[in-house]
């Protein structure tokens, strides 16, 4: 039987990297991309001891780049196999700590989190259709609404959801199955730059082995976690703006 095949973009550190070890323990082949060249070779070099290396393919791929996406994505499919699951992880992440609006921050965080998005779903779509596979997005609670010094990152993460929301219905109608992601607060590289405490911290591996068991074990549309934290952002979506802001004030 052949071994069942995801790529995840993002997969060089935090959670996609702690997700790429967990599907490869499960003897899946796994590809990871990531535009750091020497973060892949880091990452492959942890594997390096690991029984099921084998497995593991690296590729640099900077999502902003169109060509650089349609070129890893036709050498997954035409040299290494067709992808069963698409984990759409990368992401750029820079905390605005004294909440100053900055035009550069954002257009950084469209060009990764929107358009790199939207350039591998570009690809995928053709390559992935009428095949029942799946397609998950990775974005994260913080985008179920606004929250302080979140704009550019928060903005990217409603609109990936949304975007989420509304492929899952137009992807089915070409045999792609839409998924999204949305982690609490899990310590990554990127979150140990947030200035706050964050409530219901978790590892990377955590998050690695929901995403894990919700991919491959379950049909759910949203994967969520830890769900406490997840269930409360999602309640504070819901109530009214007066209410939401006197909160956010004490």
């Amino acid at each position: 039987m052949q071994a069942k095949i995801i790529w995840i973009t993002g997969g060089s550190s935090g959670i996609g990297f702690a997700t790429a070890k967990q599907f490869l323990k499960k003897e899946w082949v796994v590809v990871i991309s990531s535009s750091d060249s020497k973060k892949l070779n880091n990452a492959k070099n942890r594997f390096i001891k690991e029984p099921f290396i084998k497995n593991l393919y690296t590729i640099k791929c900077d999502i902003r780049d169109k060509t650089e996406v349609k070129n890893t994505i036709s050498y997954i499919e035409n040299k290494i196999g067709k992808i069963d699951i698409a984990l759409l992880n990368a992401a750029a992440y820079s905390p605005n700590k004294n909440q100053e609006f900055d035009i550069n921050n954002y257009e950084l965080l469209i060009d990764v989190n929107l358009k790199g998005t939207l350039y591998c779903l570009n690809i995928l779509k053709d390559v992935m259709k009428n095949r029942q596979n799946t397609i998950a997005i990775v974005s994260s609670p913080i985008g179920y609404r606004g929250w302080p010094t979140s704009g550019a990152y928060g903005m990217t993460k409603a609109a990936q959801l949304n975007l989420s929301e509304s492929l899952y219905f137009d992807f089915r109608k070409i045999g792609i199955n839409v998924r999204v992601i949305n982690p609490g607060f899990i310590d990554t590289e990127a979150t140990r730059l947030n200035s706050f405490k964050m409530p219901f911290l978790k590892s990377a591996d955590f998050a690695a082995e929901k995403i894990y068991k919700g991919l491959v074990f379950k049909k759910n549309f949203e994967i969520y976690f830890p769900f406490f934290i997840v269930f409360l952002v999602k309640f504070l979506s819901i109530i009214p703006y007066k209410l939401y802001f006197f909160l956010w004030k004490k």
